[in-house]
């Protein structure tokens, strides 16, 4: 009976919440998912999975796949990462009724609980879409570092509700949006429409603090038909050939800058150009304008490698790869056509660039395919940069003319030659429950258990992903360049403490060192001598996060 009125309490805790719930222009029914009962009665940890490690060897950044549901992810990062996370990328399920949106219990948005039909018009459907995406952003908000930012890929279908729910949760003076052009210009005929051919998506931009927030300036790679050369030895060095007009067929006559040129081989080519004709001959008189080598190609401009100028970053996201690109781009990585409609990673590597540093962390936990993980590789590579990318989806099956599983049939084999490629590692960890009791009553035995069961957490938090001495008593963990360690003795029983204590006073590193304990009292007398320790307990600060998630669903 006791289990029937707790279920009743918190029904009440949520129905009161949504009366409460005053939104401008937005307003929708919560929605209950199955995954609420696993984290409001159970205690959600993170375990790693030790043969599935891509090993590193040369002080690149670890990075961490997870698979689960990215709630119960999220959750588990509240703990380990709040105030860390310096860039976001997600790609969430558009709700378009054939993208798979479902959730964990199987509902699909089709039907109301009676068992009738849903239209497809219906704003229900928007309702059920909204309550899995407040659920967690809520939670992404509180891991963004002082300046971080979220991008947040959609379409038209939930563009309008999406923005109005990143205002409520972020605030309105803390988003921004971008578009995507995400078709190139020579993509040919697409299907008939008696309106307009869709060529673009958004990307809503969430900030911690927009007004402490400054994107980069950048060096364009775009509209370059090749890398550096030097086809006529041109003293001024190696140069790009940048693309100065649109195609013949796309060129028109009544259009700005529309006039004919002579090449040296008496070609005449006639189209628009990026520039007045004046310009073009001033160019063309400094041999700024290439031919080609017989003459009578295309003219391109000359962009000397020294010559290249910063580019600030424009709310128009043009030439930065296209949905057919991404696809053939996969395509080619893994062999075949295993998931479908992916983002280009030239996109993603924009994001990164402009709003990053060379040692941030960047989480996609709608990861997919994987394509944020390779674009921080990628960027890393670019500017030798040390990012950090944590990837999270669960392992449900696709099917793309075959079927597939998303992390070990998609996710995890792109992100195995990602990192070999370019010479980093990945640790990957399964979320998971323990404990027999919901989180606000959580017994001595939860709590103990928690402890015993927390190492990788810890290591995580700290991250010192390199598990290398573990007990009955006590656990050991090192980052990869063995400069950072994190001791956790998590037995009540001191039955080895004084053998872990002198483990750790040889480190004579910075080590983070945990200790059970039954409150928060961090006092040891035997590290009170050594600077670079810092002591934590546990189980205690873990289970206060996960009271502050829970209490911010009932509120």
């Amino acid at each position: 009976m006791s289990e029937e009125i707790l279920k009743l309490k918190k029904e009440i805790e949520r129905l009161k919440k949504s009366v409460k719930k005053q939104r401008y222009g937005l307003v929708w029914m919560d929605v209950p998912e199955a995954f609420e009962d696993d984290v409001e009665n159970k205690l959600p940890i993170l375990k790693e999975v030790p043969e599935l490690a891509i090993k590193n060897n040369d002080g690149k950044p670890t990075h961490i796949l997870i698979e689960g549901d990215n709630y119960h992810a999220l959750t588990c990062l509240n703990y380990t990462h709040k105030g860390k996370i310096d860039v976001v990328y997600i790609d969430p399920p558009y709700n378009t009724g054939s993208d798979g949106f479902r959730y964990k219990d199987k509902r699909i948005l089709d039907k109301f609980p009676d068992g009738t039909e849903v239209p497809a018009d219906h704003p229900f459907r928007h309702s059920y879409w909204l309550s899995f995406m407040e659920k967690r952003l809520d939670l992404v908000k509180d891991l963004l570092s002082k300046n971080g930012v979220v991008f947040i890929s959609i379409d038209d279908n939930e563009m309008a509700q999406l923005k109005l729910l990143c205002d409520s949760i972020f605030g309105d003076n803390n988003v921004e949006v971008m578009i995507w052009h995400k078709v190139a210009d020579d993509s040919g005929k697409l299907k008939i429409t008696y309106r307009f051919r869709r060529e673009h998506e958004y990307i809503i931009v969430c900030y911690k603090q927009k007004d402490e927030t400054f994107f980069k300036k950048y060096l364009s790679d775009r509209n370059y038909k090749n890398e550096y050369t030097n086809p006529d030895n041109d003293p001024r060095g190696p140069y790009k050939q940048g693309i100065i007009s649109t195609t013949e067929a796309k060129s028109k006559s009544t259009g700005k800058n529309f006039y004919s040129v002579k090449t040296p081989s008496g070609k005449i080519v006639t189209r628009q150009w990026r520039f007045p004709k004046e310009e073009y001959n001033r160019l063309d008189k400094d041999n700024r304008i290439y031919y080609g080598k017989g003459g009578s190609s295309i003219p391109s401009e000359k962009v000397f490698i020294n010559e290249q100028k910063e580019t600030t970053p424009t709310s128009i996201l043009t030439e930065l790869g296209t949905a057919k690109s991404a696809g053939i781009d996969l395509e080619e990585l893994m062999g075949s056509k295993i998931f479908s409609y992916p983002k280009p990673v030239s996109l993603i590597k924009h994001l990164i660039k402009i709003s990053s540093e060379k040692n941030s962390v960047v989480l996609d936990f709608f990861a997919g395919s994987g394509t944020t993980g390779q674009a921080v590789a990628e960027s890393n590579q670019d500017d030798d940069g040390h990012r950090q990318f944590i990837l999270v989806t669960n392992n449900d099956e696709v099917v793309n003319g075959k079927k597939h599983k998303i992390m070990s049939g998609i996710c995890y084999p792109r992100i195995k030659k990602v990192v070999k490629l370019y010479k980093s590692g990945a640790k990957f960890y399964k979320t998971t429950f323990i404990g027999k009791n919901n989180i606000l009553n959580a017994t001595d035995q939860d709590k103990i258990e928690l402890a015993h069961n927390a190492g990788e957490l810890l290591g995580i938090a700290e991250n010192t992903l390199e598990l290398t001495k573990q007990n009955k008593f006590y656990q050991l963990f090192e980052d990869g360049n063995k400069e950072k360690y994190t001791a956790v003795y998590f037995r009540e029983e001191l039955d080895k403490f004084d053998e872990f204590t002198e483990i750790v006073k040889k480190l004579k590193k910075q080590t983070a060192v945990y200790i059970f304990s039954w409150g928060n009292e961090e006092d040891i007398e035997e590290f009170d001598d050594i600077e670079q320790i810092k002591i934590k307990t546990i189980p205690l600060p873990i289970l206060e996060i996960y009271k502050q998630i829970y209490n911010l669903s009932t509120e």
